[in-house]
């Protein structure tokens, strides 16, 4: 039985707290050893565990060892997940015997030194990963007794309800991200932990065979020597950069006959990037080729005093058309659209047709 004055309620409660205010996850780590009578606690995913999981405070100097030194790849305490299926919690003394406890250098090298070479491992499950939650203690508290075990074990229903709520959550936000995307104009897929795509707007469903290819969720190149790119691009933002990519702001992606499309990564926070979301990173694509929606006529007439003609001619140019074409396009000539243009650089205080047009882009929402 728990002999603080903390209460397994309470101590489940935090885990809700922590998922909805996210700056709360050490507080809540902390508490929950509080009432293992632990140092610390710290959750892991059973696959792919790298450094960035909640973890009580107490715990950062070993966990920093952990990764750094590469012990995180030899942790004898993955003998006991097996365990986990048939009782959901396991504890040191389940898999291994006294002598190899006393003799291992995981367990009398590494872990005794930051007095956590006791463990209790409860485990959880979302939809998609599996979890656990370790408490941790030293030789002055010793191992965990099976009444202890017990009483620990009953945190997996609420971890996986906290699991529950943050997908929903992190999901809901970052969809709510994709379709903010959307409303601009701009294509964008919502890239997973693990680099595969969790789901993507319509703009970029439009790329889909027009120079990127989605296959079981992985998003390629069809011009393959530019994979290496964008893998790149998105392993230099997964959580704790598992491929060791250089960091890398952007990737091409040629297409034949056309312009090369232009990917972005933002690394997602907050709500989006909960703990248990498989949602890490948003990809947003920019399509050179693709045209806007063309500005208004009106609005260049109200806006900047244009006559009609002008605006019509700017409408071209917004097109990307040449001078050439357009004067053929409104039955006057080379010299006369030279014209029309001069006064519409000096009606709208530009200098050059490029800044022109970049100041149309800037008038389209």
């Amino acid at each position: 039985m728990n002999a603080t004055q903390i209460t397994f309620e309470q101590a489940s409660r935090s885990l809700l707290d922590a998922v909805v205010d996210p700056s709360r996850w050490t507080a809540t780590m902390d508490l929950l050893a509080e009432y293992g009578r632990a140092a610390g606690t710290l959750l892991l995913p059973v696959k792919g565990r790298g450094p960035g999981t909640p973890h009580s405070q107490a715990l950062a100097a070993g966990l920093e060892i952990y990764y750094r030194d590469g012990w995180h790849e030899r942790d004898e305490r993955t003998r006991g997940l097996p365990l986990i299926k048939q009782q959901g919690i396991f504890a040191d003394q389940d898999f291994a015997s006294p002598d190899e406890l006393a003799s291992s250098d995981y367990y009398r090298g590494f872990l005794a030194r930051y007095d956590c070479n006791w463990s209790a491992v409860v485990g959880f499950s979302d939809p998609i990963d599996e979890w656990c939650l370790v408490f941790e203690r030293g030789d002055r508290h010793g191992f965990f007794d099976r009444a202890e075990q017990d009483d620990l074990v009953r945190f997996s229903g609420p971890l996986a309800q906290a699991a529950a709520l943050a997908r929903s959550l992190s999901y809901a936000s970052a969809v709510g991200a994709l379709d903010a995307y959307q409303s601009i104009g701009c294509a964008s897929f919502l890239i997973d932990q693990a680099g595969l795509v969790v789901r993507h707007n319509q703009k970029a469903q439009a790329l889909i065979g027009n120079g990127l290819d989605l296959y079981r969720r992985v998003l390629r190149s069809t011009h393959p020597p530019d994979n290496a790119g964008l893998e790149a691009l998105i392993g230099s933002r997964r959580p704790g950069n598992p491929s060791k990519a250089a960091p890398t702001n952007v990737a091409l992606v040629h297409r034949r006959g056309k312009r090369p499309l232009i990917i972005r990564a933002i690394t997602l926070e907050g709500l989006a990037a909960s703990i248990f979301t498989r949602g890490a990173i948003l990809l947003l694509v920019s399509d050179p080729d693709e045209r806007g929606r063309p500005t208004a006529p009106d609005m260049l007439i109200r806006v900047f005093g244009l006559t009609d003609t002008e605006a019509a001619l700017a409408l071209h140019l917004e097109q990307e058309m040449p001078l050439s074409d357009i004067a053929t396009r409104m039955s006057i000539s080379v010299e006369t659209a030279r014209t029309h243009l001069k006064h519409i650089l000096a009606k709208t205080q530009t200098h050059r047709q490029q800044e022109f047009l970049m100041l149309l882009r800037r008038l389209t929402p």
